[in-house]
C-alpha cells in the first residue's frame, strides 16, 4: 500500500515494467469480473498464481503488484528465499489470464496482523493502469474494463486527477473549522484503509494544521515500511470537485520518515470515503467517477472504545491490545497495552474476525463487557462506548 511505500520499491520500476505484458487484449470491452470482498476497511480480489489461489489486497496507491515473501516460499516461487522479484509463469484475475508477469516480493507480516487477514499479495498500479476499474460495494464487485472502448453514461460525479508518478494524484479542497479551504494534492489510495484521509507532516506544518482540536495522538495507519505516527482529528470538510464530505476522519502526519516525510503529494484519500459507493478509475482520461447512493458524508468513522486492536498468533487468532487512547473509555476501564481479548458481551473473539471486532466497538453509547487475558489472569471490564472526536 502506498503509505508504506519505501525507496527500494521504486528500484523494481524498471524490472517489473520490463517483464510486464501488454495487459489489455483485443476483444469486448469487458476483461475480468470479480468478487470483492471487504475487511478491515480495505478490499480484496481473487487471483490465482501459478496455479495457487490467494486473494490480493486491490491497491491503487501501490507502484508495482506483489506478493508476500513468506507465501511465496510456500508455494515454491523462484527467487522467493533471496531476490526483491520475481516472474510469475501464470496470473489470472477471473477471465483474464497473464503469463510472464514480474512481481515484487513483499514482507507484509505487519499489514497482516493489523488487518486480521492473512495477506498473500497487492494488486497494485503498475496492473490496474491498463484499465477501466469499477469498483462497486453494494453489488461487492470489481470490474476491469478495456479503456479504449469504454465510455459513462450516469450521473456520477466526475473528478479529474494528474498523474504522479503515474499514480492517480486527485486535486481536493480540504476545509478546517474557522479557516479557508486548502488545496491538496491527495493520492487515491484504495490500500489505505481506516481513516479517510492521512496529510503528510510538511502539509501538517505548512498549515499550521498541528493544533486542530479534538485531537487523539495515536497511530494513524500502517503501511509497508509499520506504523505510521501523528494525530487523529475531524475537518469540517473535503471537496472533490462538486462532491463533499463532512467531518472527515483525518490523519495528521507527526514524524518526518517514509511516507509521511514527503513533499510531492500532500497525502492520500482511501477507500471508506467510498464506502456504499461506485468508484470509477478511468486511467486512460484522467478521473474518477463517483456514484453515491446517499448525501455525502460517509462514515469512515473512528472507533469509540479507544482501543487499537491488532492479531496474533499463526492464523492470526488473537486479538491483542495494540495501544490504548488516553482519557478514552478503555483507559477508563484500565485496558492495558498488551492484553488479549477473549470475549465481548460473551461471545468468544475466536469465532470472529478482527474486521467484525472493531465494528463491534464503534457503536456509539453502546456498553460492552469485555473478558482479558493479562500475562495469566483473566480480566473483566465494562466500556461505554462513545465518540472520540
Amino acid at each position: 500500500m502506498a503509505l508504506g511505500l519505501t525507496l527500494r520499491a521504486v528500484a523494481l520500476a524498471a524490472w517489473v515494467s520490463a517483464c510486464a505484458p501488454a495487459l489489455v487484449p483485443e476483444g469486448p470491452l469487458l476483461v475480468a469480473s470479480l468478487p470483492l470482498e471487504s475487511a478491515g476497511g480495505a478490499i480484496y480480489v481473487p487471483a490465482v498464481v501459478n496455479g495457487d489461489s490467494a486473494w490480493l489486497m486491490f491497491d491503487t496507491g501501490l507502484s508495482h503488484t506483489g506478493l508476500d515473501r513468506d507465501w511465496a516460499r510456500t508455494i515454491k516461487l523462484p527467487g522467493a528465499d533471496s531476490a526483491s522479484a520475481t516472474v510469475l509463469d501464470r496470473f489470472q484475475l477471473g477471465e483474464l489470464e497473464l503469463r510472464g508477469v514480474g512481481v515484487a516480493l513483499y514482507l507484509l507480516q505487519g499489514l497482516s496482523e493489523a488487518s486480521g487477514r492473512s495477506q498473500r499479495g497487492l494488486l497494485g498500479h503498475d496492473v490496474l493502469q491498463r484499465f477501466t476499474v469499477d469498483i462497486d460495494y453494494r453489488a461487492r464487485r470489481v470490474l476491469l474494463l478495456d479503456p479504449t472502448r469504454y465510455r459513462y453514461a450516469g450521473r456520477g460525479t466526475s473528478v479529474p486527477f494528474t498523474a504522479d508518478a503515474d499514480l492517480p494524484l486527485v486535486h481536493a479542497q480540504l476545509k478546517a473549522p474557522g479557516r479557508r479551504a486548502i488545496p491538496a494534492r491527495l493520492l487515491l489510495d484504495t490500500g489505505a484503509s481506516g481513516l479517510c484521509l492521512i496529510l503528510t507532516t510538511p502539509f501538517v506544518e505548512q498549515h499550521d494544521l498541528g493544533h486542530l482540536t479534538p485531537a487523539i495522538a495515536a497511530p494513524i495507519g500502517t503501511g509497508l515500511a509499520g506504523d505510521l505516527h501523528g494525530t487523529i482529528v475531524r475537518l469540517q470538510e473535503l471537496r472533490l470537485g462538486g462532491l463533499k464530505v463532512r467531518s472527515p476522519t483525518t490523519g495528521l502526519g507527526g514524524e518526518l520518515k517514509g511516507f509521511l516525510g514527503r513533499t510531492d503529494i500532500d497525502g492520500v484519500i482511501g477507500i471508506s470515503v467510498f464506502q456504499d459507493a461506485r468508484l470509477i478509475v478511468d486511467y486512460e482520461r484522467r478521473r474518477i467517477i463517483v456514484e453515491s447512493s446517499k448525501d455525502a458524508g460517509w462514515a469512515c468513522d473512528y472507533d469509540h472504545s479507544g482501543l487499537r486492536l491488532i492479531a496474533r498468533g499463526p492464523r492470526l487468532e488473537q486479538v491483542v491490545v495494540d495501544y490504548v487512547v488516553p482519557r478514552s473509555p478503555a483507559a477508563d476501564a484500565g485496558v492495558q497495552v498488551g492484553d488479549e481479548l477473549l470475549s465481548i458481551d460473551g461471545r468468544r473473539v475466536a469465532d470472529t474476525d478482527l474486521s467484525a471486532v472493531r465494528q463491534t466497538l464503534r457503536e456509539e453509547g453502546a456498553r460492552r463487557r469485555l473478558v482479558l487475558l493479562r500475562d495469566s489472569d483473566t480480566v473483566r471490564v465494562s466500556l461505554q462506548l462513545r465518540k472520540l472526536l
